[in-house]
């Protein structure tokens, strides 16, 4: 009875390894990202405070203010759409990882219901044939709501996609990093 379970097992323990392995790219993927972003800020701060130093007049401070916030906004704006791409990536490939796991447990509960209805005792025809017509309404039950959790998926990237073209434009990327001064 054990041995019969245990290709399940395996299967389960392997895909929560690989789902294991997937967060953990991301985690670092979202690391990298932070440290980057923590260097740009650095840059950006030793910027600011040596143009602070060169200030004379309160009308260059002014301007020097709105320049240092403009930069600063320009720099978060790039990270938060960095890391809303990253989520997106994120999303697609746990999307991707989910189904394929589901469609291969899917199939074989299917293959493991039909031969147990093989093996069904004379007689009990009707039985089985009811039984086949659930499980193929359940089936078909599954698809559909696959399809219309993909179509409200689609429809929601557009919304975000509409909403991105009507935000403020910000800059694509951080800033580009600076050589060290001599």
């Amino acid at each position: 009875m054990q041995n019969q379970f245990k290709p399940q097992a395996d299967a389960a323990l392997q895909a929560a390894f690989d789902l294991a392995n997937l967060s953990f790219s991301q985690v670092e993927r979202f690391t990298e990202l932070n440290l980057e972003q923590v260097k740009v800020n650095a840059e950006l701060a030793q910027e600011q405070l040596s143009s602070v130093l060169d200030v004379k007049d309160p009308a260059a401070a002014i301007e020097l203010l709105k320049s240092q916030l403009e930069t600063s906004a320009k720099s978060l704006a790039g990270f938060a759409a960095t890391a809303y791409e990253l989520t997106q990536e994120f999303q697609a490939e746990t999307a991707a990882f989910a189904e394929g796991h589901f469609d291969q447990a899917h199939a074989a509960a299917n293959k493991a219901f039909n031969e147990g209805l093989k093996k069904a005792p004379e007689g009990s025809e009707a039985a089985v044939t009811a039984v086949k017509a659930a499980v193929e309404a359940g089936n078909k039950a599954i698809a559909e709501a696959r399809k219309n959790a993909k179509k409200s998926a689609e429809l929601a990237q557009e919304g975000l996609a509409k909403l991105k073209e009507h935000a403020p434009k910000a800059a694509a990327k951080a800033p580009v990093r600076r050589k060290a001064r001599a």
